[in-house]
């Protein structure tokens, strides 16, 4: 078994026992079979700058830290380096892979060979700390051996152009909680985020914009085209629109309020008149509302028409005609009670000492919701009309936004 940093920097012998140069890299080209061939040397000659090359088939031996040759160096022919050829430390090295496992982004550290059939053939990469000493040196230190390596085999990765991805990222990405996929965006540089945020479909994409840092935000939105970056703003959070619109200067907050809806450009303005720690900075407006007149069963069929606008639903907020607070009915109640009875019959009343004021600061907000035991708590305006929701989540990331 052979690493490419085993072979980096190593001397070449030819059949004169004379030094012709060092290894730079390894050239192979993309294969139909599992595991792709090593076709190619590149050399560095003393005293030149541009790197030569020679085809495998001059090779002697190949040994860990030397290569020997079967002829003289003035014998060897230059190699016709294709477009689609991977020069191994040039291509691969050091370049970042997504680790769907772990959630997380990966270095390829090193490069394992071995021979099949009488091939020098690419078996793997090791993303582990111990590839990352072997290429140090220290390979000879005594707890080396004791270091688990975490080898991928190259089976299961698949070349895009000169970047490096497991085969089954399309299908498996999308799966993954959007905090994780948030984490290894942002752990991609802005080209690879953005590309990774266009494979998205637009409600994926709206639930990674909310989880990003801002700088992250900031990088993946700049390149959409109005048709997509309207998808995706369609389905992020009014709140959260908001507190990333507060964040742009006038004209970049312009450009993005003029790919939204006429309806949800009047309610971000509404919103933007709120300061940050208030409970109207921080509620959202996804929530189910509802009048006493309904039933159960038109509650519960509405419930299902709107349910994957929403994020969670914990209780559907009843209001009259004039859209005053009066009660809420919690998810359970619609479980529970008959599909004939009226939302009046079963809601339980609120009461106004137990919702904010949208002017509230965050500390008397929390205050309430802890004293209540609140998840949620509705926010009011002067006539005690519903304008929106603060979550306890909403709460939690204000006070921790490191978090």
């Amino acid at each position: 078994m052979f690493f490419l940093s085993q072979l980096l920097d190593a001397p070449i012998i030819d059949s004169a026992d004379r030094v012709v140069g060092k290894v730079t890299d390894l050239i192979s080209r993309p294969s139909e079979n599992k595991f792709p061939s090593v076709i190619a040397v590149a050399y560095k000659v003393k005293g030149e700058k541009e790197p030569r090359t020679f085809a495998l088939n001059y090779v002697e031996n190949l040994g860990k830290n030397e290569i020997t040759l079967s002829t003289l160096a003035s014998k060897l022919q230059p190699y016709d380096s294709r477009t689609h050829d991977n020069w191994l430390a040039r291509d691969i090295l050091d370049k970042q892979i997504v680790d769907l496992e772990g959630t997380r982004v990966v270095r390829v550290n090193d490069l394992r060979f071995g021979m099949v059939n009488g091939e020098f053939k690419i078996l793997g990469i090791d993303v582990s700390t111990k590839g990352i000493l072997r290429r140090l040196g220290m390979d000879r230190w005594p707890g080396f051996s004791l270091l688990q390596p975490q080898f991928i085999d190259w089976e299961k990765v698949q070349l895009v152009g000169k970047s490096l991805k497991l085969s089954t990222v399309s299908q498996e990405l999308v799966k993954l909680h959007p905090a994780d996929l948030a984490n290894i965006m942002e752990d991609l540089n802005p080209h690879q985020s953005h590309k990774l945020m266009q494979s998205l479909d637009a409600r994926t994409a709206a639930k990674v914009f909310e989880e990003l840092q801002l700088e992250a935000k900031h990088h993946v939105l700049k390149n959409f085209d109005p048709v997509q970056l309207t998808g995706i703003l369609t389905h992020v959070p009014i709140d959260e629109l908001v507190d990333y619109l507060k964040t742009l200067k006038s004209v970049d907050r312009r450009k993005i309020m003029s790919n939204l809806s006429d309806k949800r450009k009047k309610t971000v303005q509404q919103f933007l008149r709120y300061e940050n720690d208030t409970a109207g900075g921080l509620m959202t407006t996804e929530f189910i509302r509802a009048t006493p007149k309904w039933t159960v069963a038109e509650t519960r069929e509405h419930v299902r028409e709107v349910s994957e606008t929403l994020r969670t639903i914990n209780f559907v907020y009843i209001v009259n005609d004039v859209n005053e607070l009066i009660g809420i009915v919690s998810m359970r109640s619609l479980i529970v009670y008959p599909p004939s009875q009226k939302l009046r019959q079963i809601m339980k009343k609120i009461r106004v000492h137990q919702t904010v004021h949208v002017d509230a600061d965050i500390e008397l907000v929390a205050k309430i919701m802890t004293r209540y035991n609140l998840h949620t708590v509705a926010v009011l305006d002067d006539h005690h009309k519903l304008l929106g929701l603060v979550t306890v989540d909403d709460i939690l990331r204000h006070l921790m936004p490191s978090a």
